[in-house]
């Protein structure tokens, strides 16, 4: 597991203390500065180790504006030592102040002690009752509010108030309070001397004395620091320790400098007053009437400053605002700038697409067309080869009909004339009244004239040109249509049955001529029979 100490870079040492150093560091994630107490505990007994990690979790429930921000502590057990870190603070503490004032020849500010004296009220206020010091109220005249309780259990007593422990932030603005608890653990003369390596100038006569103590031993203190911040040296000094804790005891101090306002210097020497008992706590200091006026100054300075940080971001803010509208604008000009070149972009997306629609509907219209027109010709030639092959089969059918009636006939004539050769009483002197028997008068159209021509006639030739048949041949055979029955027929006799009416055209002594085959081709393409695959390309070709 990562250290916390690995999350910091190590920089200077800025102090140095009995139990160790402090040391400066720099966030390596964020960059912030804060400090770092290490501090060894091999001197230190069991208690005082106790008692040191019990002030730690104190000290982390201390979270006030004007006390030294606790992060976090880590124990390293191979060092035998505790690292506390801490906030930093960059204006250094009240000694050096002290010492650059002494050294200049000049005067601390009076409104730089009442800061002091205030925040560090604020502070102490926080650690003796456990609460915040509450707003003042000018106006009521006296307070109604009376002093708070201070819970054994829980008051913290700093009991090492000086100006090395006294920190100042921005300038001299904030002041803060730092090092808590760490004296709380002496609890003989024997720690007395351990603790303080120095001369205790600000130890109050009932700590130095070993006595029972209360919150007010940090009032002491604090009256300490504020008389050497006007006089830029502690109010006790001597030669020896024993002098010294008998001029504390006493509790006389040199006069306070005349610069200084009389409000000022009351306060201090009420705050180094030797009995505890008439010594004023911290509630009744900030409820003093110079100090309530002090207070309320800072309040209203709080407020200007806050009001004027407020200002300054709601300028900035006003500014960002004024340059992101700005920007709002021209972003919006460039949106209707290009709704305006997508809409006229749309617009002739639109027509060319129509434009293009319709075009494709126009060709595919003339495709279509142009199939149905080819597809029509194709049938028609299609059908125009049928009725080319089936005139071409009718044709050779009547010639091949023709040839067989003619031959019979012949053959009948023959041996007709044979038997009235050999019959002398049957000839007759007249040839043209010559009428073969059992013939019928259909039948005699086909016996051929002394003058006709023996060579047979195809279907075009056939014609009745020749007005010397006077007699009836035999009626041809219909040609047998697709899906009908077919008419009986007397090869034979050379007679149908139904006997169909024989046209005006085909009897003897018509000058009319006509061909055989006429009659055939009067038939329409709707009544003779088409092969069944035509039709259904007929009917694919229409759709």
């Amino acid at each position: 597991m990562k250290s916390v100490a690995e999350e910091y870079e190590a920089l200077e040492v800025i102090g140095k203390g009995s139990y160790g150093i402090v040391r400066k560091l720099r966030s390596k994630s964020t960059g912030e500065i804060l400090v770092r107490k290490e501090i060894e505990y091999t001197s230190m007994n069991t208690l005082e180790r106790n008692q040191l990690i019990s002030e730690l979790r104190i000290l982390r429930e201390l979270n006030h504006p004007n006390i030294v921000k606790y992060y976090s502590h880590e124990h390293i057990p191979e060092r035998k030592s505790i690292h506390i870190y801490m906030e930093y603070c960059d204006g250094g503490d009240l000694a050096q102040i002290i010492t650059n004032f002494r050294s200049n020849k000049e005067s601390v500010p009076e409104e730089f002690i009442w800061q002091v004296l205030v925040q560090t009220l604020f502070a102490l206020h926080r650690c003796h009752y456990g609460i915040d010091a509450q707003k003042v109220d000018l106006f009521s005249g006296t307070t109604n509010d009376s002093e708070p309780d201070i819970n054994s259990e829980t008051v913290v007593i700093h009991r090492d108030i000086k100006p090395d422990n006294i920190f100042i932030l921005n300038s001299g603005k904030t002041v803060k309070l730092g090092d808590f608890g760490l004296a709380k653990m002496i609890t003989s003369q024997n720690d007395f001397a351990k603790t303080y390596v120095g001369t205790p100038y600000y130890m109050s006569p009932e700590v130095l004395m070993d006595q029972p103590y209360s919150p007010v031993c940090d009032i002491w203190s604090l009256g300490c620091v504020l008389f050497e911040l006007c006089t830029l040296r502690p109010p006790f000094q001597a030669k020896t320790h024993l002098s010294l804790q008998s001029k504390i005891k006493e509790g006389s101090i040199p006069a306070l400098p005349e610069s200084y306002s009389s409000q000022l210097r009351s306060i201090i020497r009420s705050c180094i007053t030797v009995d505890p008992e008439l010594r004023p706590s911290c509630y009744e200091l900030l409820e003093a009437l110079s100090v309530r006026f002090l207070r309320k100054e800072m309040e209203l300075k709080q407020i200007s400053s806050n009001l004027s940080l407020f200002s300054d971001q709601l300028v900035t803010k006003n500014e960002e605002l004024k340059r992101k509208e700005s920007l709002l604008l021209t972003l919006e000009k460039k949106v209707l700038a290009q709704k305006e070149e997508l809409e006229l972009e749309y617009n002739n997306m639109r027509k060319n697409c129509s434009m293009q629609k319709k075009q494709l509907e126009e060709e595919l219209i003339e495709e279509f067309e142009m199939r149905k027109k080819a597809m029509d010709q194709e049938a028609k030639e299609v059908r125009l080869g049928y009725q080319r092959e089936f005139k071409l089969v009718v044709e050779q059918e009547v010639q091949k009909r023709l040839r067989e009636i003619m031959s019979k006939q012949a053959y009948s004539n023959t041996h007709e004339l044979i038997r009235k050769k050999s019959d002398p009483s049957t000839q007759s002197p007249n040839k043209a009244q010559y009428q073969p028997r059992g013939l019928t008068h259909q039948q005699m159209h086909f016996i051929p004239d002394s003058n006709s021509p023996t060579k047979p006639r195809g279907p075009k030739e056939l014609t009745f040109e020749d007005n010397t048949f006077h007699y009836a041949s035999p009626r041809r055979i219909p040609l047998k249509a697709r899906n009908d029955q077919m008419e009986d027929y007397d090869i034979h006799n050379g007679i149908m049955e139904n006997h169909t009416k024989v046209p005006a055209s085909r009897f003897p002594g018509n000058s009319y001529k006509q061909r055989i085959t006429d009659r055939l081709e009067r038939l329409s393409i709707e009544k003779r029979h088409i092969p069944e695959f035509e039709e259904l390309y007929l009917r694919g070709g229409r759709n």
